[in-house]
């Protein structure tokens, strides 16, 4: 009673025994899920208007096409189906000669699908690499054929080691000897190490687990 009024008027805060602040933490807690619930299902209830819509208008492009280019959708579908991804990006590079080709490829591929060239370079590897394109992220090396040995476990049996990541890879004989043993190598890929790039002016060497784990010596 006193002591907490005598606090408020001094310091602007609010003291309260362990039972009050119990009973204010359960009603913020519940204040907060309550909220967090509501984002969910007003998120959910968000997609779920998006994909109904986009299925009503695909549905009504469907109708229009059928109607002013009638067998022209099949057609298409039934020539890609035909050709391929070679051929048809083949195609695609041919039409971009002209100017009505190019005009029909940038509404069938706007910036937001093909967007420009923005290459950077990644500081691990040092290779260029455009951080637009998921594919171009991935950052790797092969094994380098001088740091690799080839094992053997009797005459059947042989892979090969890299002393730069210690991994063992190009397992040969071992599928067609039965079971595996409990000893036997397990093939770990033709990379060194997988992950993502990092631009060079974010990279830091000397802190980067991935090459503080390779052996790099000459000897």
């Amino acid at each position: 009673g006193d002591r907490q009024q005598l606090q408020s008027r001094s310091s602007n805060e609010l003291y309260v025994c362990k039972h009050g602040k119990a009973a204010l933490d359960s009603v913020l807690d519940a204040t907060a899920s309550a909220k967090i619930k509501a984002k969910k299902e007003a998120a959910v209830a968000e997609a779920r208007l998006k994909a109904e819509n986009r299925k009503k208008y695909l549905m009504e492009q469907r109708q229009l096409q059928d109607r002013e280019m009638p067998g022209e959708r099949e057609r298409i579908h039934y020539g890609l189906s035909k050709r391929s991804d070679e051929d048809i990006a083949k195609l695609v590079k041919k039409a971009a000669m002209t100017m009505d080709g190019l005009k029909a490829l940038t509404k069938i591929f706007p910036e937001e699908v093909m967007p420009p060239k923005q290459t950077i370079r990644c500081g691990r590897c040092d290779q260029e690499y455009d951080p637009q394109i998921p594919s171009d992220r991935v950052c790797r090396e092969e094994h380098p054929e001088d740091k690799c040995k080839m094992m053997w476990d009797g005459s059947k049996k042989s892979w090969e080691h890299c002393r730069r990541c210690g991994k063992d890879f190009r397992l040969d004989g071992f599928h067609s000897w039965g079971k595996r043993k409990r000893d036997d190598p397990e093939d770990e890929g033709p990379y060194c190490y997988e992950t993502v790039h990092v631009p060079m002016e974010d990279y830091d060497e000397d802190n980067d687990p991935i090459m503080q784990n390779l052996d790099d010596s000459d000897y």
